[in-house]
This record gives C-alpha cells, sequence and structure tokens, in this order.
C-alpha cells in the first residue's frame, strides 16, 4: 500500500477498522478515491459525498464487521445527504461483503423501532448515480436500496454467497426512482433470496427494511441481460395507488423458487397494504411495461405458485417472445395466474389449457369483476394485459 493511505490511516488488514480512515481519504479526495486490494474492515457506514468517484482494485473487499450493534441508518456504504440530496456519485469494482453471519448482523423483527434495516448499499434523494463492475454477497437483507433517485445506471454486478437470509432482494427500489438502466447482472448461488428486482411503488416503510423510504411513482427504466440460476422471485412490480410506467425488460433468463414476475400487490405480505374488501375496482397502476425475450423456468416446490401472477391493475403491459423451459421445470406449476383485477383484458397467442372463469370475447379474455379469474397451466408465446 502506498503512502498516501497511509497518511489516513488505512491498513486493509481485515483486522483494524478502516472506517474512519476511508471516510477521512473520501473526504479528502477531491472527488476521486483509488483503493488496492486488501480487505477493509467496516464497522460505520461509509458515506460519499456529490461528485465522488470510489474505484475499487478487482481485489479489494469491503467487508461490514460482524462486531458491531447495528441500529437504523446503519449500511455499509450511503450518500452523505440523503435529506437535501446528492448527485453525481459512482462506485466501481470490489467485492462488497455484507458478513450476514456476523454476531450482529441479523435483521431484527421487522417490527422493532429504529431497528437495522440490513441493507448493504443505501441511497436515497441522488441525482447521476452509477454502480458497476461489483461483486456482492452475504447481505443480511437488501443489497441495494433506493429511493428517490433520478438518472442511474447500474451494470456488470454479480450476486453471490451461499447464506440466504429473508429479505435479501437484489436491487430494490422505492419509491420516485425514475430515468435509469440496468444490466448486465448475475445472480449466482441461489441468489438472490428473494427479488431479484424489487420496483416497489408502495411498500409498507414502517417495517425495518424501509425505514427511510417512501412511496412513489417509479418510471421510465431498462432492465437488460440478466441471469438468474435460482433466485426466489425475478421481478416484483408492486403498485397499490402509485404508478410504475414506462419500463422496459430483456432478455433474461432466470430459475424461479416463486415467481419469474410477481404483481400480487403485496396481497401475502406479513404487512398488507389495503383491505381487499374496502377495494371493488381492484389495486394497482402498472402502465406501459414490455418484457420481452424472456425464458423461465420454476426451481421451487409448490405446484401452485404460477411464474407469473397478476393480481394488479394493468394498462399496456407486453409480454412477447416468452419461453418456459420445461426441461428445467422442478413442478408442474402454472405458467399465469391472473385474479382480483377489475375491468382487464388479456390476449394470449398460442397458449395452452387455459382455465378459470373469465369470459371470452372477439379482443381476448375478460375480467370484468374480481370474482373472475384465468389460469394458464403450460405455456404462451406472447401475452397482452390491458
Amino acid at each position: 500500500m502506498n503512502e498516501q493511505y497511509y497518511d489516513f490511516g488505512i491498513m486493509a488488514d481485515g483486522i483494524a477498522d478502516d472506517s474512519p480512515a476511508l471516510q477521512r481519504a473520501i473526504d479528502c479526495s477531491g472527488g476521486y478515491l483509488e483503493l488496492p486490494a486488501g480487505i477493509y474492515r467496516i464497522t460505520s457506514a461509509l458515506r460519499l459525498p456529490s461528485d465522488m468517484h470510489l474505484h475499487l482494485h478487482p481485489y479489494a473487499v469491503m467487508k461490514l464487521c460482524g462486531e458491531t450493534q447495528r441500529a437504523e441508518g446503519d449500511f455499509l456504504i450511503t450518500n452523505a445527504d440523503p435529506l437535501n440530496g446528492n448527485s453525481n456519485i459512482r462506485i466501481e469494482g470490489g467485492l462488497w461483503d455484507g458478513n450476514c453471519c456476523g454476531t450482529y448482523n441479523e435483521k431484527p423483527d421487522i417490527f422493532t423501532p429504529h431497528g437495522w434495516s440490513g441493507a448493504m448499499f443505501n441511497f436515497r434523494k441522488v441525482k447521476n448515480l452509477t454502480i458497476s463492475n461489483l461483486t456482492v454477497m452475504d447481505s443480511p437483507a437488501y443489497f441495494f436500496r433506493f429511493c428517490e433517485i433520478d438518472g442511474f445506471r447500474i451494470e456488470n454486478i454479480i450476486f453471490s454467497g451461499i447464506n440466504a437470509r429473508p429479505n435479501q432482494d437484489g436491487l430494490h427500489f422505492g419509491g420516485a426512482c425514475r430515468n435509469g438502466t440496468i444490466s448486465n447482472l448475475v445472480a449466482l448461488d441461489g441468489q438472490t433470496n428473494d427479488d431479484m428486482i424489487a420496483l416497489n411503488a408502495d411498500d409498507c416503510i414502517d417495517r425495518v427494511e424501509n425505514y427511510g423510504m417512501l412511496r412513489g411513482a417509479i418510471e421510465n427504466i431498462t432492465i437488460e441481460n440478466i441471469i438468474a440460476e435460482d433466485c426466489h422471485t425475478f421481478l416484483r412490480m408492486l403498485s397499490v395507488d402509485s404508478p410504475i410506467r414506462n419500463i422496459t425488460i430483456r432478455n433474461v433468463r432466470c430459475g424461479c423458487r416463486t415467481n419469474a414476475i410477481n404483481m400480487d400487490a403485496a396481497r401475502y405480505c406479513r404487512t398488507p397494504l389495503f383491505d381487499d374488501a374496502q377495494r371493488p375496482t381492484g389495486v394497482g397502476r402498472i402502465e406501459n411495461v414490455s418484457i420481452s425475450n424472456m425464458l423461465a423456468y420454476s426451481t421451487g416446490n409448490n405446484p401452485e405458485t404460477p411464474l407469473i401472477c397478476c393480481e394488479s391493475n394493468c394498462k399496456n403491459v407486453r409480454i412477447e417472445r416468452f419461453e418456459r423451459d420445461i426441461s428445467l421445470d422442478s413442478t408442474n406449476c402454472p405458467l399465469l395466474i391472473a385474479q382480483n383485477v377489475c375491468d382487464m383484458r388479456i390476449a394470449l397467442r398460442e397458449p395452452t389449457d387455459i382455465g378459470g372463469n373469465a369470459k371470452r370475447t372477439a379482443t381476448g379474455l375478460y375480467l370484468g369483476t374480481k370474482q373472475e379469474s384465468l389460469r394458464v397451466l403450460r405455456s404462451f408465446k406472447s401475452c397482452y394485459f390491458n
């Protein structure tokens, strides 16, 4: 390690607490800090100011300490001013270890007051954010947590680690996230153990994973070139009242233990967001979504869990050039279940084994009330919700 790192007291030996020295180096860097190979033990969150580029050697390891008590607002890395906002932040390189097996790195119960969220990366109110060329592993909960970000590029990320934990989302977007691209993600070793990509325009913000988050529109995002060997769910789009719109997803291969696409509006979570009986016309504003060139298969053990779950009102949602790899399916689960929606038409091309009580019309199948449903067991080439 060269002299400039000794000047700040950075050791990178995996033993010393490098957090204070790294923060001094970040604050004095003039906007660019390059870190060499080594193991950096992190006890408190690194906070990046505006106009900051943090560049790690491929063999630099940022490891969250497991012997430090955790509380609300603790992360591995975050932006410096989540209340007033930051801009032009870039992180690239390195291996980032959430050390979920650490003594104090267990996320508490979801309703613990001021509890630790378990998130590794946290960015709120950032304009122009780039995260690239990282490997992330063993997160205690969300790997990446975003809220109120405008203009972002997330690319070339590997999710790894054999230690599965609840709420281990890959990229978790809360409200008011817009204008971004996500590309070239790979999830290995059963990761991610929850939603690989979560677009949660609405969510329960009173549970520990979401302290500091808010609800709001998610819009204008492109997601492409994604591989997941055995994730829990590939894509969640969670909307009750806030819109999710103008989303393009293409070139995906995913093995999923539950859903490839989940639009169930969190009906089955511990923290439901509404009373179904008081929503006779359904919930959700999922609009102008295009999903194409997707290969999916079930790796789960529940024969009733569909690869595609639609329980949210949709307008102009297209799934095209969809393939299901029957040879890799671990269960003969339904491909699609649509229910609890109102006044929605579904057009299918080359479907097999259609069930349910949806009305057949000249323009496709029509779900007029929440009591009607559609079930596709095996396959289709394309599907259009409107």
